[in-house]
């Protein structure tokens, strides 16, 4: 969930995540004081006495050797347990491996964890010889890739303006008509160059975008042509887990 309200939010708390969501990101997964400090603008006090805390509760570690703060062993036991108790995981995980053994891309689920930015939740990787890899955790801006468009096809204008600010234009709000149309969504080296993608949607109770399933392979793998028959299947994939879960397709 997202939260719009701020005046509910304990700004220390925040932090805390801040820095989980810092040393979670596969670039920043080892950082010293003052990098952390630097890159989430917080106060040299309150950043130490966050990084204590967190050392204290196992959710970090510190390498006293390199003087470096990473994510701690307790994140694991925590990961584990969500997947467990998160029952749509494991149904979202069983058509994973179905689509996988249909497209032979790999396929990934993208979930928003903040207002502009999703992560890769699950994955289930091609086991074709060459294939692209992807890191869960791993997060990147909602506006890029078919995996964000998805998201931002379903988005009310207000909000869309704010997330994707960069690239909110007539022609990019055609494109997101287009999608909802479709009910998919495409990309060809939006993110990476040679690396193209489809995505399809998967909507939650409220019909708003829940999470995204995709298929992401280079260019070779996943030429133009192909698109629109992994688009449709994708859309139809999405549409049974959507339904699986207890989700509602909205009347676009």
């Amino acid at each position: 969930m997202i939260a719009k309200d701020d005046k509910y939010i304990i700004q220390s708390v925040k932090q805390a995540g801040e820095i989980l969501h810092l040393l979670s990101r596969t670039q920043h997964r080892n950082k010293k004081f003052g990098e952390i400090m630097e890159l989430l603008k917080i106060p040299r006090t309150t950043t130490m006495r966050l990084l204590k805390t967190l050392i204290s509760l196992g959710m970090v570690h510190y390498n006293e050797r390199t003087q470096t703060y990473s994510l701690g062993p307790y994140l694991v036991i925590l990961g584990s347990r969500a997947a467990e108790f998160l029952d749509y995981l494991g149904v979202v995980k069983k058509y994973l491996a179905q689509i996988e053994q249909k497209t032979g891309l790999t396929t990934v689920v993208a979930q928003r964890i903040r207002q502009d930015r999703l992560t890769y939740l699950l994955k289930e990787e091609s086991r074709s010889q060459i294939h692209v890899t992807v890191s869960l955790g791993q997060q990147f801006p909602i506006d890029r890739g078919s995996f964000g468009k998805v998201f931002c096809a379903y988005l009310d204008d207000d909000e869309l303006k704010k997330v994707a600010s960069a690239r909110y234009n007539q022609e990019f709000l055609a494109e997101l008509a287009e999608i909802r149309r479709l009910g998919y969504a495409t990309s060809i080296g939006e993110q990476v160059e040679g690396i193209s993608g489809v995505a399809a949607p998967i909507f939650g109770p409220n019909s708003q975008v829940f999470l995204a399933v995709a298929c992401i392979g280079i260019s070779e793998q996943l030429p133009y042509s192909k698109m629109a028959m992994y688009g449709e299947f994708l859309r139809d994939m999405g549409i049974l887990i959507t339904q699986e879960i207890g989700g509602v397709i909205p009347n676009n």
